[in-house]
């Protein structure tokens, strides 16, 4: 009898210490600290803006969204981080333990801001989630980790079932390896 064939289609990812991932009180901070940015950020393109032209218009709020866009994707998923990011010591990877491109930072924003479930619920899914991923970090295949760790191992990326709160949910996680009889039976 021959075993059943194991899918590998998703490909192998890597993943870090428990200890790693950013928390629930780290991404609090980091939501704060941004939050205060994206305000300055607002003052300096909005007062200018209504000095000049004398009314808060479509067009003002166009800016606002390409500025605020810019800093939570292109920003955040680069060298420079957001400075809730650098403050916090924290910076953003994919399953594969790279960068992610601006496209997977765009559909990650989006699904906070568009997405089925609402701030405090995937915010309130970091603090019971293993490796401290929110909703959207699962969904857009992210990791938020502090900013000198080091994966630990590699594994195979497999969709991930959860029933929760009426939603049957289905995102990629890397799957650490099941330690062996042996490695168990060592550490007894």
């Amino acid at each position: 009898m021959t075993a059943p064939k194991r899918d590998t289609s998703l490909g192998m990812g890597v993943y870090f210490a428990i200890n790693d991932y950013v928390g629930i009180l780290r991404r609090l901070a980091i939501l704060a600290i941004d939050l205060v940015v994206l305000f300055f950020v607002y003052l300096v393109v909005g007062v200018p803006y209504y000095i000049v032209v004398g009314e808060l218009d479509g067009i003002l709020g166009l800016l606002i969204a390409i500025c605020v866009w810019f800093y939570l994707t292109v920003i955040k998923a680069s060298k420079i981080r957001t400075v809730g990011y650098r403050l916090t010591g924290s910076r953003i990877l994919t399953l594969h333990g790279t960068r992610p491109s601006i496209l997977r930072m765009t559909f990650r924003m989006l699904l906070w801001v568009l997405g089925p479930f609402n701030f405090l619920f995937d915010l309130l899914w970091s603090g019971i989630d293993d490796a401290h991923q929110t909703l959207r970090d699962g969904f857009a295949g992210t990791c938020v980790v502090r900013n000198h760790a080091k994966p630990i191992g590699e594994g195979e990326i497999h969709l991930t079932h959860y029933d929760a709160l009426g939603f049957a949910l289905q995102y990629p996680r890397v799957m650490r390896p099941k330690p062996s009889v042996s490695e168990t039976a060592d550490e007894t």
